[in-house]
């Protein structure tokens, strides 16, 4: 396998070659989309369980490559991979934040009368998390709080902190 240059390096046990580390090679970039994406997934389908469950409105998303957007009635959950300014070696953050307040606004935009239209009140942050990556390969993909010797979870271990963490937000008045 060849170098990628700048990527850290590791030595080959069985053979002595150095090769790239996991998060040094271009395959880490897919796996760090695919696990955005396998985590976006889960936080959706779980507000939409929750929303069902509270017999509340089903809750508004905006996905995009990097980001995930959740609002549910009175709170909202964002979650960005905040790349580093390189793509490999794999790096960057994962940043999670609950909001009270309106954060994906419904769709209710009549510019002529942009006075008639109040202004929701800005949204207030009440939790954040900041999440960094390890992995050796694509199942041992882990995301820890604020550092690696934290404990680190898997996307779906994550969704369901996130969400945990929301459901706590849409309790608290």
């Amino acid at each position: 396998m060849p170098m990628i240059e700048h990527a850290p390096s590791a030595t080959d046990a069985s053979s002595g070659n150095e090769r790239p580390v996991f998060l040094g090679t271009h395959r880490a970039i897919s796996v760090a989309g695919r696990e955005f994406t396998r985590l976006s997934d889960a936080l959706v389908a779980a507000a939409k369980k929750v929303a069902t469950e509270q017999v509340i409105e089903a809750p508004t998303t905006r996905l995009s490559p990097d980001r995930c957007i959740v609002q549910l009635g009175p709170v909202a959950l964002t979650v960005a991979y905040i790349r580093s300014g390189r793509d490999v070696p794999v790096g960057g953050q994962l940043l999670a934040m609950i909001w009270r307040g309106t954060i994906a606004a419904r769709g209710e935009h009549i510019p002529e009368r942009a006075s008639a239209r109040k202004a929701p009140a800005p949204p207030v942050q009440v939790w954040e998390e900041t999440h960094v990556v390890s992995a050796h390969s694509e199942s041992s993909w882990r995301w820890h709080p604020r550092a690696l010797d934290q404990h680190g979870y898997t996307s779906p271990e994550l969704a369901d902190l996130c969400i945990a963490k929301l459901q706590d937000a849409l309790r608290t008045p």
